[in-house]
């Protein structure tokens, strides 16, 4: 029997600081932070600022949840993001996530499009 937490296993909460027109979809197990998401509205666009995981618990398809979760919630926004790695000073560096190729790849397959501009060379869409 197959006991392994599931992504529905960790409840989804929000956070929204509406001056500055940015949102949060969190994942916690207990007190931890396991992952989030970080949304900035822009008004013609949504965009999405980060999507991380706690190296812990990568591969549990809790980014595919998060993702998932804002095209969902925001179907009738154009959503939009940098698919570029990062790394965070919360979490131990070097357990970094995907490197920018596989991530632009994730991101394609849940139906982002590269269109780069001037601001961002790895900005990636998902049209409404």
């Amino acid at each position: 029997m197959n006991t392994a937490p599931t992504p529905d296993t960790y409840p989804l909460t929000r956070r929204a600081d509406d001056d500055a027109n940015e949102s949060w979809l969190l994942l916690h197990n207990g007190d931890l932070l396991i992952a989030f998401a970080a949304i900035i509205d822009r008004g013609y666009e949504l965009w999405i600022t980060d999507i991380a995981v706690h190296p812990d618990y990568r591969g549990r398809g809790l980014a595919s949840r998060l993702l998932n979760s804002v095209i969902h919630e925001n179907s009738g926004s154009d959503i939009a993001l940098s698919a570029c790695a990062m790394d965070l000073q919360e979490w131990p560096k070097d357990a970094g996530g995907l490197p920018t190729e596989a991530l632009a790849a994730w991101y394609t397959r849940h139906g982002f499009r590269s269109d780069p501009d001037e601001n961002a060379e790895a900005r990636m869409v998902r049209i409404a």
